[in-house]
């Protein structure tokens, strides 16, 4: 029924209408004209952008405070999170990994913004090879996977103790520079100098 209102109306500035369906207000939406499909379709890319997988994103607890899981960590013991930081020492191990983390709160696409505002650390324990080479010191990464619980007060890795992660993926952020501009003969360029992804390449 839904279809056939769509097929018979026309928008006012005669084109017909369209039917599209949006998961996001669970339904159909009938719309008019260009400007508010392309701002839907914006809407509908920032909501469902992650670089967490969706089956991740489905089975996390709902936002939480990292304090809260240092805190309440036995509460959340096998829970799926997603939190993320700065590395601070990366160890191989016979059989797996393990990642000292500075935690940091996550912003657009589950980046880490600004260390400064850090809740503590966590340890995340990931089956399988990671070049320490890469996943070196003051690199971000995003983190999705299971709690275990909290490292012993003798840990000398962490001096308030670790939330313990049993990772499941692991995103790792590409590093930026401040790129300064080349010299203009006729002044400055007009244009400011950007943040670039780093490439060593280069």
């Amino acid at each position: 029924m839904t279809q056939d209102l769509a097929h018979n109306l026309t928008c006012r500035d005669g084109t017909k209408a369209l039917l599209l369906w949006d998961s996001f207000v669970g339904g159909k939406v009938i719309m008019c004209g260009l400007k508010t499909a392309i701002i839907m379709s914006m809407l509908f890319f920032t909501v469902s952008c992650s670089v967490m997988s969706s089956q991740v994103r489905q089975e996390a607890e709902p936002a939480v405070a990292f304090k809260t899981l240092m805190e309440e960590a036995h509460s959340y013991v096998g829970g799926t999170v997603i939190v993320g930081g700065y590395i601070l020492a990366t160890e191989k191990l016979a059989d797996k990994m393990i990642i000292l983390t500075l935690q940091a709160p996550l912003g657009f696409r589950n980046e880490p913004k600004s260390s400064d505002k850090s809740q503590g650390r966590f340890i995340v324990f990931y089956k399988g090879f990671l070049d320490p080479a890469v996943y070196r010191k003051d690199r971000k990464i995003t983190v999705a996977g299971n709690v275990v619980g909290l490292t012993t007060a003798d840990d000398e890795r962490c001096p308030n103790k670790c939330l313990n992660i049993e990772g499941r993926e692991i995103h790792l952020w590409p590093e930026y520079y401040y790129h300064k501009p080349r010299y203009y003969p006729y002044g400055d360029p007009p244009y400011p100098a950007r943040l670039f992804p780093y490439d060593p390449t280069w």
